[in-house]
């Protein structure tokens, strides 16, 4: 199982200094990619979610790029419908052109109403509007003169580019609802679940398998990769809200991770909490007790 690394991306004090050290850090020592997290603007007080301070994700991403050259670089997960897709879609192939091969887009419809709200996109048309993107974005990225009929988006005789050299970009559907798995197996090169136990992980990985049975979709590459929220704790601590994370003992951080593994979890985002926002110390404990562990 691959393992990958949340970005200090977070915070009044997250900034460029940090994010180059763990950026390096987490290539010199073999992670496998590098991720940052989407929300543009959140409740003050009294919502669902933290009221976080947070980078923007493409930006952030092409600041690592630039002092990095071989570790994957992700998103977990772009809010499509926040966006219009045709500038999505050139953020990211310019974002591979800076670091070619290395730009998997994780993107999901959204949840929080009160952002969508506050930025004038539609709630009620997330579903379509994402789906269209997926497809306006293929488009752009295959063709420099993409033909798109849609509902949201008309676009012909329109050059586009930089295009990316490979003609696509992996995208990988985020999201734990049926109608997110339907997407994933329908419209995307994998999936990426967040803040779920294996019991429920194992559930969306059934429902991938039904629907592409339904569908005729080979699943031969199909990317799984799955999100967690875990620190340092002496005892098996679970911390509910917003994040479902788990504090534990090494040992017991690595049994719990590798549960992911045998259930085909490609990789594994890490997502730390309860740690100094430098990420430090949590790494230096993470590398040492827990990686060694991991399947």
């Amino acid at each position: 199982m691959r393992i990958g690394l949340h970005l200090p991306q977070m915070g009044a004090a997250a900034g460029a200094d940090d994010l180059a050290r763990v950026a390096r850090r987490a290539e010199a020592s073999g992670y496998a990619s590098l991720w940052v997290s989407d929300h543009l603007v959140v409740p003050a007080a009294g919502g669902t979610i933290p009221a976080i301070e947070i980078m923007e994700p493409i930006a952030t991403l092409a600041y690592v790029a630039a002092v990095t050259s071989r570790i994957r670089l992700a998103t977990s997960v772009i809010v499509v419908p926040y966006r219009n897709a045709i500038h999505l879609a050139k953020e990211l192939a310019t974002l591979d052109r800076l670091a070619p091969g290395r730009i998997a887009a994780g993107v999901a419809s959204g949840w929080l109403e009160a952002e969508f709200r506050a930025l004038g996109a539609s709630f009620k048309d997330r579903g379509r509007y994402t789906d269209e993107a997926i497809r306006l974005m293929r488009a752009c990225w295959a063709s420099d003169t993409p033909e798109v009929a849609g509902e949201f988006f008309k676009l012909s005789g329109m050059r586009f580019g930089p295009r990316p050299a490979a003609g696509t970009i992996p995208i990988w559907i985020g999201g734990i609802s049926r109608r997110a798995i339907r997407r994933a197996v329908e419209l995307g090169d994998g999936w990426h679940g967040t803040r779920m136990k294996p019991e429920q992980v194992a559930e969306r990985l059934g429902w991938i398998r039904e629907i592409a049975d339904r569908k005729g979709r080979d699943l031969t590459g199909f990317a799984l990769s799955h999100r967690v929220y875990v620190g340092f704790a002496e005892r098996w601590t679970e911390t509910g809200g917003y994040v479902e994370g788990i504090l534990a003992p090494p040992a017991e951080l690595a049994a719990y991770l590798n549960r992911f593994a045998e259930l085909g979890i490609q990789e594994i985002l890490i997502t730390p909490i309860g740690a100094d926002p430098r990420l430090d110390s949590f790494l230096d404990r993470f590398d040492r007790e827990v990686r060694p562990r991991l399947s």
